[in-house]
């Protein structure tokens, strides 16, 4: 009969729960310093590419540097909204679009 899940006798083999696998590690450990024994040919190779390649080529790399956003959505039944309601909602949509510069329409 198979072991019960949670049965309190923890685990029996294997690696402990949130210990790093031994493999992986070494192996980041050696691409980051090929990486870095690299950099000043790395570079160069961007350099050496098309603008759209190179452009590609960053945005491959940024996503072992930043994360990933994830989309957001809002539905909002805007026949239900009062008047007032729909005011407050362009101006706040509209005083975000000022502070983050999407509004220098007005200014040409």
């Amino acid at each position: 009969m198979a072991r019960a899940k949670d049965d309190g006798k923890g685990r029996l083999g294997g690696r402990a729960k949130g210990t790093p696998n031994k493999a992986t590690a070494t192996l980041r450990e050696w691409v980051g310093n090929l990486i870095d024994k690299n950099r000043r040919q790395v570079e160069r190779d961007l350099k050496a590419l098309e603008p759209k390649d190179r452009l590609a080529m960053i945005e491959k790399l940024l996503q072992y540097v930043m994360p990933k956003q994830q989309a957001v959505k809002a539905e909002v039944d805007l026949n239900n909204l009062s008047d007032a309601q729909l005011d407050l909602l362009v101006d706040e949509l509209w005083e975000r679009s000022q502070a983050e510069g999407d509004g220098d329409a007005d200014s040409e």
